[in-house]
């Protein structure tokens, strides 16, 4: 959707708007390389992926003004299939409503700007908006994470958070609301992340508990000045958190928790393996559809 904090549009009509869509067989570190490379010129990119016999299917979704050249398009895709239609116009404010309703998770409640009237009772609130950001809620992998987060809420007051990866900063604001003491360190490499992430925090009164940085993974300056942590999510990829295994466990206290999802059943093995053999203990597991995730304990010292 569009940025209602940016003027792009603030001298003249918005133009027409095109949707592309690019279906290929390929793992998600390459799809989210493609979005990355593809999302200077849209408006708004999304990601999703489906089981395929011969290995992940990743659709990679651009909203962009204007009917896209397909010369710019082949120089940037090669030869990856994509098919481009316009975009029906329409009320945004209510197409936003329609494609971003309210959601309740456990026991949150996930609504955007466009929803008025009071929040249901006995939930807790989060104001995420739909955003070039990942994570509005919507996704298995977010959920998981957010069950997960409030399993962990009885009987633990964890205190330093660590957010790796933290897309639109939803996992962020909600572990600030389940522990109103907890000083939270978010990061993701994603430059956009880091605002948007800060702006849900805003709107969400956790703004003071919640510094976000853009960076390298755990070698993000805030990570070391901040660590080591009670509790760490990371909702990311397979790959990365086999790769990150062993950062994970530098920085994640004694008998302290993490929470590892954005990966996929047939993926489980490889990614549990890593991080038990870093000393951490498998303490629980959610499965959403093909999704996993997975609860890692450190053992004291």
């Amino acid at each position: 959707m569009l940025n209602e904090d940016d003027a792009l549009y603030e001298n003249g009509p918005m133009p027409a708007l095109w949707k592309i869509e690019i279906a290929a067989a390929m793992t998600g570190e390459k799809a989210q390389a493609l979005a990355d490379a593809l999302e200077d010129m849209a408006i708004s990119v999304f990601l999703l992926n489906r089981e395929a016999t011969d290995g992940d299917l990743w659709d990679v979704h651009l909203t962009v003004p204007g009917k896209p050249d397909d010369a710019v398009l082949r120089a940037r895709l090669g030869d990856l299939p994509y098919t481009a239609t316009p975009v029906e116009q329409k009320d945004w404010l209510l197409a936003v409503h329609e494609d971003f309703p309210p959601v309740t998770i456990g026991g949150f409640y996930v609504y955007g700007s466009h929803v008025d009237g009071e929040k249901p009772a006995g939930l807790i609130p989060l104001h995420i908006d739909a955003a070039t950001a990942f994570g509005s809620g919507e996704h298995e992998t977010t959920q998981g994470c957010m069950l997960a987060l409030e399993d962990l809420k009885s009987g633990h007051d964890f205190k330093n958070g660590l957010d790796m990866g933290c897309g639109s900063g939803i996992l962020a604001v909600a572990m600030v609301k389940l522990w109103p003491q907890m000083k939270l360190t978010a990061v993701d490499i994603d430059p956009e992340s880091t605002v948007v992430t800060l702006r849900h925090a805003a709107l969400n009164g956790t703004l003071s508990a919640v510094q976000a940085e853009t960076g390298d993974g755990y070698a993000a300056p805030s990570v070391e000045k901040n660590g080591p942590f009670d509790v760490i999510v990371a909702n990311i990829l397979a790959g990365p958190l086999v790769a990150m295994a062993g950062d994970l466990e530098k920085n994640l206290k004694p008998g302290g928790f993490c929470i590892l999802s954005g990966l996929l059943r047939r993926q489980m093995q490889e990614v549990a393996a890593a991080h038990k053999a870093r000393g951490l203990v498998l303490e629980g597991r959610k499965e959403l559809g093909e999704w996993q995730v997975l609860v890692f304990r450190k053992k004291d010292a």
